[in-house]
């Protein structure tokens, strides 16, 4: 190779590596999702939801705080979910709970839980207590009533399937199989089990995508048993049929591909997500806005 490929290629190779670590990793996507589901109550019928999924918070820095420009900007939600992996070590708590201070929403703010906050020394019933004392409920494979007037659907949230803490069966006691089911899951590795079921409407992280893409070749790792099959996006009929290998029936399925970094500090052609959801009634399909 010549010496001034040679310096081309080198400056290419800088230029990627600095933007990968440097420019993508904040460079939020505010994913704008209008969600489709039969059994949707009418009185649910534009129902928004707010997803924020893989912060790994350790300090409240540049991402942290455009995800509460974010918040700022947008009008107070229906419903706030906190997928997990909320944070990186026991550091990221006051952060969190900064950022939380953001957070509006009409029926309250929601979390489960992620691999992360069994690790890292990180003590989870008492984040837990912390969260609640500060207005946000956390599901440990529990379920909740969202009332609307004289209709009502469930939330359930299951701890993480990656780490084997989920219980969805446990999570679902109790619910009759008429009730239109919002299931949050951090990993998408249980969604089998929520087809089985019955459920309406997965949400889940975990995955962020795959975080390092490839053009052609895609995300060569997700950490989910699914592979690059289930790295982030829309899950629904045919294309979830080919992941699990069973008929999907009614559930559907959202992946998103989360805010934060783990592992590698970096992320390329895989940008941080911060998810709305408008649901609606109709045949089951998915449009971005």
């Amino acid at each position: 190779m010549k010496p001034g490929w040679k310096l081309a290629a080198g400056g290419a190779l800088f230029g990627a590596f600095a933007y990968a670590s440097a420019i993508e990793p904040i460079w939020i996507d505010t994913v704008h999702l209008d969600l489709y589901a039969p059994r949707l109550p009418e009185a649910y019928d534009g129902y928004t939801i707010y997803q924020i999924s893989d912060l790994h918070t350790s300090s409240l820095g540049r991402r942290e705080r455009k995800v509460i420009d974010i918040l700022d900007s947008l009008p107070e939600a229906d419903l706030v979910v906190l997928t997990g992996d909320l944070i990186h070590t026991q550091r990221g708590i006051e952060p969190v709970l900064e950022l939380a201070k953001s957070i509006k929403s009409k029926d309250g703010i929601y979390a489960i839980f992620g691999n992360s906050e069994y690790k890292n020394g990180v003590r989870p019933l008492q984040f837990a207590a912390k969260l609640h004392d500060n207005g946000i409920r956390v599901l440990l494979n529990q379920h909740v009533i969202l009332p609307r007037g004289e209709s009502e659907i469930v939330l359930a949230g299951v701890e993480d399937p990656y780490s084997d803490h989920d219980d969805l069966e446990l999570a679902l006691t109790g619910v009759p199989d008429d009730v239109f089911k919002l299931v949050l899951m951090h990993s998408p590795d249980g969604i089998a089990e929520a087809v089985v079921r019955g459920v309406d409407l997965v949400l889940s992280g975990h995955t962020h995508g795959g975080q390092i893409k490839f053009p052609v070749i895609g995300a060569p790792i997700t950490h989910s048993v699914m592979g690059t099959r289930m790295s982030s996006g829309y899950y629904q009929g045919h294309r979830l049929r080919t992941v699990v290998g069973i008929r999907p029936g009614r559930t559907q399925l959202y992946v998103t591909r989360g805010i934060g970094i783990s592992g590698i500090g970096m992320r390329f052609l895989c940008r941080p997500e911060f998810t709305t959801l408008t649901l609606h009634r109709g045949i089951p399909h998915a449009r971005r806005r």
